[in-house]
């Protein structure tokens, strides 16, 4: 800033506003967490080439199923950091 302080700027969002788009930013990654506790990695790419970009992750949440029956698992957008150290994975895109 001009007055020499150094301020990061944070996009706070309401819940199930986040964009899909936003999951591509540097350093950030989808996740999705089914009610049974289980995550996983979502690759966002099959619903960016759809042209899904600007889809609410709440509006796609539908489209995910689990491997203990769920349809729907809840997405949300992490940091690399925020990785869980093992065992993610069974949450798979649907449509």
């Amino acid at each position: 800033m001009a007055d020499g302080s150094s301020r990061h700027l944070v996009r706070e969002w309401a819940v199930g506003e986040a964009r899909l788009g936003w999951a591509t930013a540097a350093r950030s990654s989808l996740w999705a967490r089914c009610a049974c506790g289980r995550e996983a990695t979502v690759d966002p790419r099959p619903w960016l080439a759809q042209g899904l970009s600007r889809q609410t992750l709440q509006d796609l949440e539908h489209r995910l199923r689990c491997a203990c029956g769920a349809r729907r698992a809840q997405l949300e957008i992490r940091g690399l950091a925020e990785a869980p150290g093992g065992g993610a994975g069974g949450i798979h895109v649907f449509r």
